[in-house]
């Protein structure tokens, strides 16, 4: 199976439904941080929801494309027209989720660099894309450019928690943290290393999961006189 990802044959169908809890939990992500936005109004907390929109949307693209080609290759047709229409689907999902995901980290990371310009986000939206459109090893740019930008957000995550040392900043911390050695581990896994493969994939899920309860968190104790913890536990 030709796969967005180098995905060991025994891990077919679990890495599917692995992005479908992706999309789920990052949606609900997005869902709560919306809410919170609604109730303190703050910029960055809705750029952090759209941010996680954006890479929902790209695992449900990822897996729906995927849940495809595992079918079309289940069936047993081997002819050069059904390849090639894998190949081009496995193409297709490679430029869709990649995108979707990159704007999603990108949006991370403008609020990371705090400058406020669209021409500054356009100009850093021009660059990661054109990196990724020129190279023949789209799959290894979209972990390295995911690499560098989540290492901007950890930075800024770590400073945060520096200033305002909150367990729901700790917890957000974290999080980005293991989103950040995922995608390390994701790299190393193009050299068909597939336990840092599998390793890469639960960190994923914790990363997710640990954004995920802390919006939680702060939605049980969001009342008005917790606005300021709000804004610092998401920046």
């Amino acid at each position: 199976m030709s796969n967005i990802f180098v995905t060991p044959q025994w891990f077919y169908g679990y890495d599917v439904a692995l992005e479908l809890i992706f999309a789920i939990v990052t949606l609900l992500v997005s869902y709560f941080a919306w809410k919170i936005f609604k109730i303190t109004g703050e910029r960055n907390i809705r750029l952090f929801s759209l941010a996680f929109l954006f890479v929902s949307l790209s695992y449900i693209v990822q897996s729906i494309l995927n849940f495809v080609i595992m079918d079309r290759l289940d069936d047993g047709i081997s002819t050069f027209i059904n390849l090639q229409s894998v190949y081009l689907l496995n193409l297709f999902g490679i430029y869709i989720h990649s995108i979707l995901f990159l704007i999603g980290m990108l949006l991370l990371a403008y609020v990371a660099l705090k400058i406020y310009s669209f021409k500054t986000f356009a100009l850093l939206f021009i660059l990661i894309f054109t990196s990724l459109y020129f190279t023949t090893y789209k799959t290894l740019m979209l972990y390295i450019l995911s690499t560098v930008l989540l290492g901007f957000i950890v930075y800024y995550y770590l400073n945060n928690y520096w200033e305002n040392r909150k367990p729901t900043t700790l917890l957000v911390l974290i999080s980005m943290i293991s989103l950040f050695v995922a995608y390390l581990f994701f790299i190393r896994a193009m050299d068909e290393n597939m336990p840092y493969y599998i390793i890469g994939h639960l960190l994923e899920l914790t990363a997710y999961l640990l954004v995920f309860v802390t919006l939680w968190i702060i939605l049980r104790l969001g009342k008005q006189k917790q606005k300021k913890w709000q804004k610092n536990a998401i920046g």
